[in-house]
């Protein structure tokens, strides 16, 4: 069987609310043999396992934390411990179901990090997540 995988998708995003069953229909359409949803934040995990489930070999589940948080579309703010902390629990509910930890990284965009202390927030937060990937046996 020949298609494409996307690796990195948002599928879990309110824009999708309406009309995912579509999205999903318009993607197989096109030739996406699977989707990898990543999360951005704890809040995101039950919706990203619901769509893999509903959407069972369709959709693979990653939940991880972004190094951005999102308070609203205007305030956005550098990820903390308390963050991953509030995500750790639910990524062990699910760590049977998962297929990556994700989405990680860091991002000192200077709208973002206003410290140094930030900055140091984000590289704990990754490092963390690396340790719990490779507990795991997952990608990150």
């Amino acid at each position: 069987m020949h298609g494409y995988i996307d690796c990195h998708c948002h599928i879990s995003a309110g824009d999708f609310d309406q009309d995912v069953e579509d999205v999903i229909e318009n993607s197989k359409k096109a030739g996406l043999l699977a989707l990898l949803a990543v999360a951005e934040h704890a809040g995101e995990f039950t919706k990203i396992i619901e769509l893999s489930q509903r959407f069972s070999g369709f959709i693979f589940p990653c939940l991880g934390v972004h190094p951005v948080q999102e308070g609203s579309p205007e305030q956005q703010r550098s990820v903390s411990l308390r963050d991953l902390d509030a995500a750790l629990p639910v990524i062990e509910k699910y760590k049977d179901q998962l297929v990556a930890v994700g989405e990680v990284g860091l991002d000192f965009t200077p709208r973002f990090v206003s410290s140094e202390s930030d900055k140091e927030n984000q590289k704990q937060v990754l490092i963390l997540q690396a340790q719990l990937a490779k507990a795991l046996d997952l990608p990150l």
